[in-house]
């Protein structure tokens, strides 16, 4: 259900990337080349899937949106994280 919010919330405030939509799914304008990336991560426990608004959203590529899922996947793995573990992200440009 969240991720219908954070579809709505891009096609707010990111409305020129949206348009025109390639297609509808269940009632929402869904373009097969642009994905909603949210941050915290949503598979966090403070993520965007947990939250109540307080997150940041931005329209992405399809393929960027994939490529950082799997690199946050190999985090998981590589440091063993589970439900409940404390981490931190650094930003870094």
């Amino acid at each position: 259900m969240w991720d219908l919010f954070s579809v709505n919330y891009c096609k707010y405030y990111f409305e020129e990337t949206y348009q025109p939509p390639d297609k509808v799914v269940g009632g929402v304008p869904n373009k097969k080349d642009v994905a909603c990336d949210e941050y915290p991560f949503a598979s966090t426990k403070q993520g965007a899937g947990m939250q109540d608004g307080n997150y940041s959203i931005k329209a992405v590529s399809y393929a960027h949106n994939d490529a950082h899922g799997e690199a946050l996947a190999m985090f998981y793995a590589d440091y063993r994280v589970v439900p409940d573990s404390q981490f931190w992200v650094k930003i870094v440009s």
